[in-house]
């Protein structure tokens, strides 16, 4: 499992300098000065060149490049340009409510999505498999910000006081409004979502189910309850994994939208904003975090594998992982 661990790591490496490279380069040619914006309509050219100087933005790209990276090794994502404060403080300061937000549609992608897909794959073309089915794929087409502008015409217009559809409180100053104004922004986030895995888990279940040592333990009296919770499902749940990891970090970048809709403060607002003002630290900052995030993400699915599938984690013993 270490040779596992190490692995990835080390192939998150490249990873990571490819992404940092893409968006470096692709923010440097997105139109607008940040020297501009930073200075003003009417400040004078020598104003704007010696603010670009200041920002060392009247350097060649690659040296631009160099030094922001020499920088992030050691641990400096550099400082805002709107805000004059460091990178990190700004994403520590807005990571609290995003991950809030983020895992608390997770658990309801977990607790709805597997649950709905194996009891449509245990009632296959029952009414209870067509009605997950239509769901699913209801959930599957809405994007996020339109359940979000659904919720907020609901909670905020036809039953106002029910549940807070704007702002945030902090859970250390209210847990239960902390959790309130999580509720729906996370719901947003986890519908689409759920669909997903329930989809996922329904044909999983029942591929594993139609497997011949299935068959075998049928005919040797396996209860079916033992069967289906304790070798099916344990199958199962591989792909699924898979795409919960693949879920959770995107769950960090579709808080950029529904953030918006619900107007809470998180780190997807900051990248929306540090865009709008052509921060490059801050903007390239979040980038890379929430790139660091899916990696970390996809190395813990991978120990997850070895935990639920016995015969994978010999593989990574042996070597063949």
């Amino acid at each position: 499992m270490l040779r596992l661990i190490l692995g990835r790591l080390a192939l998150a490496v490249p990873v990571l300098v490819c992404v940092s490279i893409v968006a470096f380069v692709l923010l440097r040619l997105a139109p607008g000065d940040p020297a501009q914006l930073q200075a003003g309509l009417n400040a004078t050219p020598e104003t704007i060149e010696a603010l670009r100087h200041e920002m060392a933005l009247d350097q060649p790209l690659p040296v631009q490049y160099l030094a922001w990276a020499g920088r992030v090794l050691q641990g400096d994502l550099g400082v805002s340009y709107s805000t004059r404060q460091p990178v990190t403080v700004l994403i520590g300061q807005r990571l609290p409510i995003t991950a809030q937000i983020a895992v608390t549609a997770l658990l309801l992608i977990v607790v709805i999505g597997m649950p709905l897909g194996i009891l449509s794959a245990l009632h296959k073309d029952r009414a209870m498999d067509q009605t997950v089915r239509v769901v699913s794929l209801f959930g599957i087409s809405v994007p996020n910000f339109v359940i979000g502008i659904l919720l907020v015409l609901v909670f905020g217009w036809y039953f106002p006081g029910i549940m807070p559809y704007e702002g945030f409180v902090s859970l250390r100053d209210d847990p239960l409004g902390s959790l309130k104004t999580t509720a729906l922004p996370a719901l947003a986030l986890a519908l689409a979502q759920v669909g997903i895995v329930a989809r996922l888990t329904r044909s999983s279940m029942l591929e594993v189910v139609n497997q011949e040592y299935i068959t075998a333990a049928r005919a040797f009296g396996v209860s079916e309850r033992e069967l289906i919770w304790r070798d099916a499902l344990r199958n199962a749940l591989l792909p699924v994994l898979t795409i919960l990891g693949i879920i959770t970090g995107f769950l960090l970048g579709g808080s950029v939208v529904v953030e918006s809709v619900f107007g809470i403060a998180g780190l997807g607002r900051l990248l929306v904003e540090s865009f709008a003002s052509r921060d490059y630290p801050v903007t390239i900052g979040v980038m890379l975090f929430i790139a660091f995030v899916f990696v970390l993400v996809n190395l813990v699915v991978d120990v997850l594998y070895g935990v639920v599938n016995p015969r994978i984690r010999s593989g990574y013993e042996s070597g063949q992982g």
